[in-house]
């Protein structure tokens, strides 16, 4: 789990305290981010198991939050209603999320779902849709998890595997936080992972 949000207080955790109210009801937050690894790496592996592919649209891209997090989180599948920021840097104002969320989508069909492009074409288009998605962080939590497996399964759609596990989750990270910026790193990273898929 991130613990990167400025949490105390938020209306999404218990009170005066920065763990976020959970369907188990664990109020220790080491203990909730083990009992979150072991469900929500289990829903993935099903998703890549049943290599499920949507209309890429915002029920999509809602309903992966959704089956991810919903054994664990009261507001899985529902945008967040509050201002969250990572250091110095914050997040979209949730007032915004909907409409900007709609925009970006929008951008995807219109480019027709990056369909016939090269490898390193694909990327340099994954990474800025990751990275636009990953600057409007639509959720309270879980965010990185829904993104990385809405552009896996975009990726899939066009004929290629996005495999993330020939990355670091810390290479991963400072790209994605260079993002904003410069999407470069993140585009050289998710490039080393695609591979044409063989069906």
């Amino acid at each position: 789990m991130d613990e990167l949000y400025e949490a105390r207080n938020s209306i999404y955790c218990y009170p005066d305290s920065n763990v976020l109210v959970n369907k188990l009801n664990i109020k220790d937050n080491k203990k909730l981010e083990k009992a979150e690894k072991m469900i929500v790496l289990a829903k993935l592996y099903d998703l890549r198991q049943n290599k499920l592919v949507g209309n890429f649209d915002k029920d999509h891209f809602i309903n992966i939050h959704k089956y991810l997090f919903e054994d664990l989180y009261p507001f899985a599948g529902k945008f967040r209603t509050e201002n969250i920021a990572k250091d110095s840097f914050s997040f979209a104002e949730w007032e915004f999320i909907d409409s900007e969320l709609d925009r970006l989508l929008l951008k995807l069909k219109e480019e027709n779902f990056l369909n016939d492009l090269n490898k390193e074409d694909m990327a340099k288009k994954l990474a800025y849709y990751m990275s636009e998605l990953n600057v409007l962080h639509p959720f309270r939590e879980g965010n990185g998890r829904t993104i990385r497996e809405f552009i896996r399964e975009l990726a899939y759609k066009n004929g290629y595997i996005l495999d993330y596990s020939k990355t670091g989750s810390e290479e991963m990270l400072e790209a994605m936080m260079k993002s904003v910026i410069d999407e470069t790193d993140l585009a050289k990273i998710i490039y080393k992972c695609l591979e044409i898929k063989n069906d």
